[in-house]
């Protein structure tokens, strides 16, 4: 990855988009660890681990054995899951499972498998994707991104683990996840980058099966100019909450608000429901 490691990038204090979707998909309090003082260093969860791991055997220069250390057991709870844990940690690795390696693996097949995300995969440039880029967006404001998948035609993709690949059921909740705001963060990182525009910009939205058996699930979601522009009005919206909050040192809650929530930019028709099995979306 050029001349950073993954913790490098991470610990580096430019924007990145993960932090400004903090910003605009929790209130100011939960996420004050992050923007305020003596901010607090990113601890992955054990779901965006999942989905780690399928990066890496996707998009090279990552590998496995340079981020994970895999085990029969992580839990912590044990004797030997916690030592397991301790051992990559000392050796600057996070710990995974055996079963979680060999699942990741299998997704990883499944998706070059398809005829359509193979299709994307097939065109993946190693020598752009996975790539840090830093610059100064038009505010003068400091930042970076680390795209996902860049083809040797310009496009550009980000891989999402998610509870279902169902684009309907996928929307809403990319929606309140703010990966509209990610992927016009970092298309503006691709045009500074290359001096213009992805080709295409888009997920690819994949599911973790519950067990080794199941099939596995995928999609290929295409965000078009009016999702990007709603994603640049998003990513400002993140930057003014975040400045208002450092000036005046207050990082509120929800406050004061109508009981019934209200739906500004659009609104759930009554034939399309939500799954509640697939709001878990990383």
């Amino acid at each position: 990855m050029s001349n950073f490691s993954l913790a490098e990038y991470h610990r580096h204090p430019a924007w990145s988009p993960t932090a400004l979707k903090a910003a605009v998909t929790g209130t100011m309090r939960t996420w004050s660890h992050r923007f305020g003082p003596g901010a607090a260093k990113f601890v992955p969860s054990a779901d965006m681990v999942k989905g780690d791991l399928v990066d890496a055997l996707l998009t090279p220069p990552f590998r496995i054995d340079d981020r994970f250390a895999a085990y029969r057991s992580i839990a912590r709870n044990t004797k030997i899951g916690a030592a397991n844990c301790a051992e990559a940690e000392a050796a600057g690795l996070t710990p995974v499972s055996v079963e979680m390696v060999e699942q990741a693996q299998r997704i990883a097949d499944a998706l070059h498998a398809d005829p359509v995300v193979g299709e994307v995969l097939a065109a993946l440039d190693p020598s752009l994707s996975q790539q840090p880029h830093f610059w100064q967006d038009e505010a003068g404001r400091p930042c970076r991104c680390l795209p996902d998948v860049v083809t040797s035609d310009g496009r550009l993709f980000d891989l999402k683990k998610t509870r279902s690949a169902v684009p309907r059921k996928f929307y809403w909740q990319a929606k309140d996840l703010a990966y509209d705001l990610q992927l016009a963060h970092l298309a503006l990182g691709h045009e500074d980058r290359h001096g213009q525009p992805p080709l295409e910009t888009g997920v690819i939205a994949f599911e973790w099966p519950s067990d080794l058996t199941a099939p596995i699930d995928c999609s290929l979601l295409i965000f078009d100019g009016q999702d990007l522009e709603k994603g640049l009005q998003r990513r400002e919206e993140a930057f003014q909450r975040i400045a208002e909050c450092q000036a005046t040192g207050s990082w509120p809650s929800h406050g004061r608000q109508a009981f019934r929530p209200v739906f500004q930019d659009f609104s759930l028709p009554e034939t399309v429901g939500i799954d509640l099995d697939s709001i878990d979306l990383f």
